[in-house]
């Protein structure tokens, strides 16, 4: 259908066109070419007169445009310029005002740390004052800081004024067997005391809770002296900071007190020690009697076989208990036998005694091995002692960390003294047996040797 459609469209068109040429079209004048040649050029000169015009008026606007651009170019530049200044100085009265917010958060943080250590040197003062009777400052919270130091500072000076004098009264104290006397006290301000009783005198050491005891090194004669206004020689004086705290005198150490500051493992490690002391000895002994006259048990076999007596010689090798006479023996049963089968019984005899020899030296070995971990088990557990008392405690008092401390020192140095003999006695008792296997063998081949020569 399409294509029938195309056809008759183009059939009618064709049919159009014919019919239009067909009409008659009117005569076209004949043109004159000078007059078309001089229209031409009057059209000509009219629109390049247009043009140039055009581009005059274009080229003065181009001109005004340039200036009027330069015009405006310097105008923005001047104000790009005026703002970067504007900013620039903004930027500096920003970082003044910074440098000023910095110095003012300074100055409030140390006013604020000042502030708190003048609390805390008040706060330390009062109670360091609270031992010599300050009663602190009472129910008036007005006071001020300064007035509160002040106070402070006239109290110590009262103090220091009383601490500096010399006085006796009556009192009691305590003598060296801890018995309590009453007597007359004499003190040196608050840093010396002397005490003078019918049982007893001396010079006297904080006892704790302003109490005093008579210090063990304390010259009596002298010090009774001073109470009866003698002169006997040279003042013994103990100088202490504080009555509030007691002072111990110092106790020697012991190797039991040593131990006992170890704990359980110390304990532990030391029973180690005590039965790696006792398989010492044992081995000692034992290696001893295998090796004992082994030199005078050869000469007096190789004598017998010598002298042609092989029964007499077995005989005497047999009534002694050594292991050096058992291998011998060994050897002296089975001379007639060839030699690479003779070598090997005496081996094996050597073998045989091996575990005599080597008695109780693996366990001594042990003992070497094991006490210095225990002394590291005991250290370990001393650290966690005493970090378990700062993290409860504290560090403000070091005689709470003492204990933890003990256990992590002394059982390791209790466990290198039982580790360090052990292990040499071990080594050197494991070298005693090996010559004595040495020695074992060296005397069945020179009887072995001997009856050879002797049978030839």
């Amino acid at each position: 259908m399409k294509n029938a459609l195309t056809i008759i469209l183009v059939m009618v068109s064709y049919s159009l066109l014919a019919q239009t040429t067909e009409i008659e079209q009117p005569p076209v004048p004949a043109v004159n070419p000078e007059q078309s040649q001089a229209d031409i050029l009057l059209a000509y000169k009219k629109e390049y007169a247009f043009l140039s015009s055009q581009v005059s008026n274009i080229q003065s606007r181009i001109s005004a445009f340039a200036v009027q651009s330069k015009t405006e170019k310097r105008q923005l530049e001047s104000t790009i310029s005026g703002l970067e200044n504007q900013l620039l100085a903004t930027e500096a009265e920003a970082n003044a005002l910074e440098d000023e917010i910095f110095q003012i958060q300074r100055s409030t943080e140390s006013a604020e740390d000042n502030q708190g250590l003048i609390e805390s040197t008040i706060v330390q003062a009062s109670s360091t004052m609270k031992e010599y009777g300050f009663e602190g400052f009472g129910d008036n919270s007005e006071l001020t800081e300064l007035q509160k130091i002040q106070q402070l500072v006239g109290q110590a000076n009262n103090l220091i004024k009383k601490q500096a004098q010399i006085t006796q009264q009556p009192g009691s104290f305590f003598l060296p067997d801890g018995t309590e006397v009453t007597g007359q006290l004499l003190q040196v301000g608050h840093i010396a005391s002397y005490g003078y009783s019918d049982q007893g005198a001396g010079a006297l050491a904080p006892a704790g809770e302003k109490q005093f005891k008579v210090w063990k090194d304390a010259d009596t004669d002298a010090v009774q002296g001073i109470f009866k206004g003698q002169k006997n020689g040279m003042l013994p004086i103990f100088l202490y900071e504080s009555s509030i705290k007691a002072i111990e005198e110092k106790q020697g150490k012991t190797v039991l007190s040593v131990i006992n500051s170890g704990g359980e493992i110390a304990w532990i490690i030391t029973i180690l020690g005590l039965f790696a002391l006792v398989l010492i000895v044992l081995r000692i002994w034992f290696l001893k009697s295998a090796s004992a006259s082994t030199e005078k048990l050869l000469a007096r076999v190789v004598e017998k076989i010598k002298a042609g007596d092989l029964k007499a010689a077995i005989q005497y090798a047999s009534s002694k208990s050594s292991s050096s006479a058992r291998v011998l023996l060994s050897a002296l049963r089975n001379l007639n036998r060839d030699r690479d089968h003779l070598e090997d019984i005496i081996s094996e005899s050597i073998l045989h005694e091996s575990g005599q020899l080597n008695r109780f030296g693996s366990l001594i070995m042990v003992v070497a091995t094991v006490a210095p971990l225990l002394g590291l088990l005991g250290t370990v557990t001393g650290m966690i002692s005493t970090f378990d008392i700062i993290t409860e405690f504290g560090t403000g008092d070091p005689k709470l960390l003492s204990s933890g401390i003990s256990i992590a020192l002394v059982t390791t140095e209790v466990g290198l003294a039982v580790a360090i003999p052990a292990l040499m006695f071990g080594n050197i008792l494991s070298g005693w047996a090996e010559r004595i296997k040495d020695d074992m063998e060296k005397a069945a081949l020179r009887a072995i040797n001997v009856y050879q020569k002797a049978s030839v």
